[in-house]
Protein backbone atom coordinates (compact mmCIF):
# COMPACT_ATOMS: atom_id res chain seq x y z
CA UNK A 1 0.00 0.00 0.00
CA UNK A 2 1.52 3.61 -0.92
CA UNK A 3 1.17 6.34 1.94
CA UNK A 4 -1.26 8.02 -1.06
CA UNK A 5 -3.78 5.56 -0.29
CA UNK A 6 -4.15 6.33 3.43
CA UNK A 7 -3.53 9.81 3.46
CA UNK A 8 -5.09 13.15 2.51
CA UNK A 9 -3.64 14.61 -0.11
CA UNK A 10 -4.57 18.52 0.53
CA UNK A 11 -4.08 19.98 4.22
CA UNK A 12 -6.67 19.10 6.39
CA UNK A 13 -9.12 21.91 6.69
CA UNK A 14 -9.32 22.25 10.73
CA UNK A 15 -11.20 25.47 10.78
CA UNK A 16 -13.88 23.52 8.82
CA UNK A 17 -13.86 20.75 11.06
CA UNK A 18 -13.98 22.53 14.19
CA UNK A 19 -17.23 24.73 12.62
CA UNK A 20 -19.01 21.54 11.14
CA UNK A 21 -18.61 19.01 14.33
CA UNK A 22 -21.46 16.63 14.52
CA UNK A 23 -23.58 16.55 17.42
CA UNK A 24 -26.39 14.16 18.54
CA UNK A 25 -27.65 11.75 16.12
CA UNK A 26 -30.54 10.66 17.59
CA UNK A 27 -32.98 12.77 15.41
CA UNK A 28 -31.54 10.78 12.87
CA UNK A 29 -32.21 7.51 14.40
CA UNK A 30 -35.10 5.38 13.64
CA UNK A 31 -35.42 3.45 16.91
CA UNK A 32 -39.22 2.35 16.50
CA UNK A 33 -38.28 -0.08 13.89
CA UNK A 34 -36.14 -1.71 16.60
CA UNK A 35 -38.96 -2.15 18.28
CA UNK A 36 -40.29 -4.20 15.26
CA UNK A 37 -37.21 -6.03 14.00
CA UNK A 38 -34.79 -6.02 17.10
CA UNK A 39 -31.09 -6.65 16.71
CA UNK A 40 -29.67 -10.58 17.43
CA UNK A 41 -27.72 -11.21 20.41
CA UNK A 42 -24.68 -11.02 18.78
CA UNK A 43 -24.99 -8.09 16.92
CA UNK A 44 -26.09 -5.82 20.23
CA UNK A 45 -23.52 -6.79 21.92
CA UNK A 46 -21.19 -5.58 19.51
CA UNK A 47 -23.24 -2.34 19.25
CA UNK A 48 -22.80 -2.13 23.07
CA UNK A 49 -19.56 -2.55 23.02
CA UNK A 50 -18.51 0.07 20.22
CA UNK A 51 -20.47 2.42 22.70
CA UNK A 52 -18.20 1.56 25.09
CA UNK A 53 -14.62 1.76 23.52
CA UNK A 54 -16.16 5.28 21.95
CA UNK A 55 -16.40 6.35 25.66
CA UNK A 56 -13.58 4.54 26.86
CA UNK A 57 -11.14 6.27 24.33
CA UNK A 58 -12.45 9.71 25.88
CA UNK A 59 -10.11 8.59 28.74
CA UNK A 60 -6.62 8.73 26.83
CA UNK A 61 -7.20 12.62 26.83
CA UNK A 62 -5.92 12.45 30.50
CA UNK A 63 -2.78 11.66 29.73
CA UNK A 64 -2.36 13.40 26.36
CA UNK A 65 -3.26 16.73 27.37
CA UNK A 66 -1.00 16.58 30.62
CA UNK A 67 1.95 16.53 27.75
CA UNK A 68 3.07 18.98 24.73
CA UNK A 69 0.62 17.87 22.54
CA UNK A 70 -1.05 20.39 25.20
CA UNK A 71 0.81 23.33 24.05
CA UNK A 72 0.07 22.56 20.30
CA UNK A 73 -2.92 24.97 19.17
CA UNK A 74 -3.33 22.73 16.58
CA UNK A 75 -3.35 19.83 18.27
CA UNK A 76 -5.70 21.67 21.02
CA UNK A 77 -8.47 22.50 18.55
CA UNK A 78 -8.65 19.47 17.05
CA UNK A 79 -8.69 17.35 20.13
CA UNK A 80 -11.59 19.46 21.90
CA UNK A 81 -13.68 18.97 18.63
CA UNK A 82 -12.63 15.50 18.65
CA UNK A 83 -13.51 14.43 21.81
CA UNK A 84 -17.44 16.20 21.54
CA UNK A 85 -17.73 14.21 17.88
CA UNK A 86 -16.53 11.15 19.88
CA UNK A 87 -19.16 12.12 22.93
CA UNK A 88 -22.02 11.69 20.07
CA UNK A 89 -20.87 8.40 18.61
CA UNK A 90 -21.21 7.08 21.68
CA UNK A 91 -24.68 8.29 22.26
CA UNK A 92 -25.82 7.05 18.71
CA UNK A 93 -24.82 3.82 19.79
CA UNK A 94 -26.51 3.47 23.25
CA UNK A 95 -29.20 5.37 22.08
CA UNK A 96 -29.84 2.07 19.93
CA UNK A 97 -28.75 -0.50 22.64
CA UNK A 98 -31.14 1.06 24.90
CA UNK A 99 -34.22 0.09 23.18
CA UNK A 100 -33.31 -3.66 23.39
CA UNK A 101 -34.07 -5.24 26.60
CA UNK A 102 -31.46 -5.84 29.16
CA UNK A 103 -30.28 -8.80 29.80
CA UNK A 104 -31.94 -10.80 32.73
CA UNK A 105 -28.80 -11.76 34.61
CA UNK A 106 -25.84 -9.99 32.96
CA UNK A 107 -22.41 -12.51 33.94
CA UNK A 108 -20.56 -11.43 36.98
CA UNK A 109 -16.96 -9.80 36.31
CA UNK A 110 -14.41 -12.42 36.69
CA UNK A 111 -11.79 -11.98 39.36
CA UNK A 112 -9.45 -11.59 36.96
CA UNK A 113 -10.83 -8.77 35.59
CA UNK A 114 -11.62 -7.13 38.93
CA UNK A 115 -8.32 -7.31 39.51
CA UNK A 116 -7.23 -6.02 36.36
CA UNK A 117 -10.46 -2.98 36.46
CA UNK A 118 -8.72 -2.06 40.21
CA UNK A 119 -5.38 -1.79 38.53
CA UNK A 120 -6.32 0.44 35.61
CA UNK A 121 -8.30 2.83 38.23
CA UNK A 122 -5.52 3.26 39.82
CA UNK A 123 -3.23 3.57 36.73
CA UNK A 124 -5.55 5.92 35.63
CA UNK A 125 -4.55 8.15 38.97
CA UNK A 126 -1.29 8.05 38.16
CA UNK A 127 -0.69 7.61 34.28
CA UNK A 128 -1.31 11.63 33.78
CA UNK A 129 1.25 12.73 36.28
CA UNK A 130 4.21 10.29 34.67
CA UNK A 131 3.41 10.93 31.37
CA UNK A 132 3.55 14.33 32.25
CA UNK A 133 6.72 14.29 33.51
CA UNK A 134 8.49 12.02 30.89
CA UNK A 135 6.88 13.20 27.70
CA UNK A 136 7.54 16.95 29.05
CA UNK A 137 11.34 15.64 29.19
CA UNK A 138 11.28 13.97 25.38
CA UNK A 139 9.57 16.87 23.85
CA UNK A 140 7.73 17.16 20.52
CA UNK A 141 8.14 13.95 19.55
CA UNK A 142 5.27 12.60 21.85
CA UNK A 143 2.76 14.37 19.61
CA UNK A 144 3.77 12.36 16.66
CA UNK A 145 2.98 9.37 19.27
CA UNK A 146 -0.35 10.22 19.95
CA UNK A 147 -1.13 10.78 16.16
CA UNK A 148 -0.30 7.42 15.33
CA UNK A 149 -1.77 6.04 18.01
CA UNK A 150 -5.20 7.76 17.41
CA UNK A 151 -4.62 6.45 13.53
CA UNK A 152 -4.41 3.04 14.81
CA UNK A 153 -7.48 2.78 16.80
CA UNK A 154 -9.60 4.81 14.07
CA UNK A 155 -8.32 1.92 11.55
CA UNK A 156 -9.43 -0.47 14.42
CA UNK A 157 -12.74 1.08 15.60
CA UNK A 158 -13.73 1.90 11.46
CA UNK A 159 -12.78 -1.71 10.52
CA UNK A 160 -15.15 -2.82 12.66
CA UNK A 161 -17.82 -0.22 12.03
CA UNK A 162 -17.65 -1.37 8.14
CA UNK A 163 -17.77 -4.68 8.33
CA UNK A 164 -20.66 -4.97 11.00
CA UNK A 165 -22.38 -2.55 8.53
CA UNK A 166 -21.77 -4.81 5.78
CA UNK A 167 -23.01 -8.04 7.75
CA UNK A 168 -25.81 -6.82 9.37
CA UNK A 169 -29.53 -7.53 8.02
CA UNK A 170 -30.65 -4.42 9.97
CA UNK A 171 -31.11 -1.33 7.61
CA UNK A 172 -31.42 1.21 10.00
CA UNK A 173 -28.50 0.09 11.63
CA UNK A 174 -26.41 -0.48 8.66
CA UNK A 175 -27.78 4.00 7.67
CA UNK A 176 -26.66 4.66 10.80
CA UNK A 177 -22.93 2.93 11.12
CA UNK A 178 -22.68 4.52 7.71
CA UNK A 179 -23.40 7.95 8.62
CA UNK A 180 -20.76 7.34 11.51
CA UNK A 181 -18.14 6.55 9.59
CA UNK A 182 -18.38 9.73 7.60
CA UNK A 183 -18.34 11.63 10.90
CA UNK A 184 -14.95 9.31 12.02
CA UNK A 185 -12.96 9.58 8.60
CA UNK A 186 -12.61 12.97 9.29
CA UNK A 187 -10.29 12.16 12.32
CA UNK A 188 -8.38 9.58 10.50
CA UNK A 189 -7.54 11.79 8.33
CA UNK A 190 -6.53 14.76 11.00
CA UNK A 191 -4.25 11.35 12.96
CA UNK A 192 -2.42 10.02 9.65
CA UNK A 193 -2.10 13.37 8.15
CA UNK A 194 -0.22 14.52 11.13
CA UNK A 195 1.41 11.64 11.97
CA UNK A 196 3.38 11.40 8.63
CA UNK A 197 3.90 15.16 9.17
CA UNK A 198 5.80 15.01 12.47
CA UNK A 199 7.83 11.62 11.80
CA UNK A 200 9.43 13.26 8.17
CA UNK A 201 9.82 16.59 10.45
CA UNK A 202 11.98 14.37 13.15
CA UNK A 203 13.56 10.91 12.76
CA UNK A 204 13.89 10.34 16.39
CA UNK A 205 10.01 10.50 16.35
CA UNK A 206 9.84 7.00 14.98
CA UNK A 207 12.16 5.51 17.42
CA UNK A 208 10.14 6.78 20.42
CA UNK A 209 7.12 5.61 18.50
CA UNK A 210 8.06 2.38 17.71
CA UNK A 211 8.95 1.73 21.69
CA UNK A 212 5.41 3.21 22.66
CA UNK A 213 3.00 1.61 20.60
CA UNK A 214 4.28 -1.42 21.75
CA UNK A 215 2.71 -0.68 25.15
CA UNK A 216 -0.30 0.24 23.72
CA UNK A 217 -3.90 -1.30 24.76
CA UNK A 218 -5.91 -1.55 21.65
CA UNK A 219 -8.38 -0.43 20.78
CA UNK A 220 -8.04 2.54 22.91
CA UNK A 221 -10.49 2.47 26.25
CA UNK A 222 -10.86 -1.24 25.91
CA UNK A 223 -8.41 -1.98 29.01
CA UNK A 224 -11.76 -2.49 31.66
CA UNK A 225 -13.34 -4.44 28.92
CA UNK A 226 -13.61 -8.62 29.56
CA UNK A 227 -11.46 -10.72 27.19
CA UNK A 228 -14.54 -12.56 25.35
CA UNK A 229 -16.34 -9.14 24.45
CA UNK A 230 -12.76 -8.43 22.97
CA UNK A 231 -12.45 -11.90 21.01
CA UNK A 232 -15.87 -10.80 19.67
CA UNK A 233 -14.35 -7.90 18.13
CA UNK A 234 -10.96 -8.76 17.53
CA UNK A 235 -10.85 -12.44 16.36
CA UNK A 236 -15.02 -12.87 15.62
CA UNK A 237 -16.18 -9.50 13.87
CA UNK A 238 -13.19 -8.62 12.41
CA UNK A 239 -10.75 -11.55 10.33
CA UNK A 240 -6.90 -12.02 10.15
CA UNK A 241 -6.97 -10.16 6.67
CA UNK A 242 -8.46 -7.05 8.03
CA UNK A 243 -6.35 -7.15 11.39
CA UNK A 244 -3.20 -7.39 8.41
CA UNK A 245 -4.71 -4.84 6.59
CA UNK A 246 -4.41 -2.24 9.37
CA UNK A 247 -0.63 -3.73 10.66
CA UNK A 248 0.19 -3.12 7.01
CA UNK A 249 -0.95 0.38 7.14
CA UNK A 250 1.55 0.85 10.29
CA UNK A 251 4.54 -0.16 7.94
CA UNK A 252 4.32 2.11 5.49
CA UNK A 253 5.00 4.75 8.08
CA UNK A 254 8.89 5.08 8.51
CA UNK A 255 10.71 2.82 11.07
CA UNK A 256 7.72 1.41 12.09
CA UNK A 257 7.54 -1.34 9.86
CA UNK A 258 6.53 -4.83 11.71
CA UNK A 259 5.05 -3.88 14.69
CA UNK A 260 2.06 -5.47 13.54
CA UNK A 261 -0.59 -3.89 16.32
CA UNK A 262 -4.17 -5.28 15.42
CA UNK A 263 -2.63 -8.92 14.91
CA UNK A 264 -0.71 -8.58 18.20
CA UNK A 265 -4.04 -7.36 19.93
CA UNK A 266 -5.86 -9.90 18.79
CA UNK A 267 -3.33 -12.70 20.11
CA UNK A 268 -3.16 -10.95 23.33
CA UNK A 269 -6.63 -11.32 23.87
CA UNK A 270 -7.08 -14.44 22.81
CA UNK A 271 -4.57 -15.12 25.13
CA UNK A 272 -6.21 -13.84 27.80
CA UNK A 273 -9.20 -15.57 27.62
CA UNK A 274 -7.61 -18.89 27.31
CA UNK A 275 -6.04 -17.93 30.67
CA UNK A 276 -7.31 -20.35 32.86
CA UNK A 277 -9.32 -18.80 36.27
CA UNK A 278 -8.26 -17.91 39.57
CA UNK A 279 -7.45 -20.38 42.40
CA UNK A 280 -9.53 -20.26 45.40
CA UNK A 281 -6.89 -19.25 47.07
CA UNK A 282 -6.94 -16.00 44.95
CA UNK A 283 -10.53 -15.87 45.05
CA UNK A 284 -10.35 -14.84 48.41
CA UNK A 285 -8.96 -11.54 48.12
CA UNK A 286 -10.49 -8.57 48.03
Amino acid sequence: MSRSEGLAEAPFDLRGFTRTARGSHRERLDLDAYAHQPLDSDTLELVHLLSRLEQGALGYLRSVLVTPTHSDAHMTAFLVTWAYEKFWLADALEAIAEVHPAPVDPPAPSLALRWRRFGNRIAERVEPIRESVVSNLIGEDVIAVHCLAGAVDEWLMQAAYQRLADTTRHPGLGRTLADLLGVKQRHRTFFETQAAQRLAASPSAAKLARRRLQRVTWPLGSQDEPPQALVRLLDGLLDASDLAGIDRRLDTYPGLAGLQPATTAARRTTRRLRRPPASHTKESRP
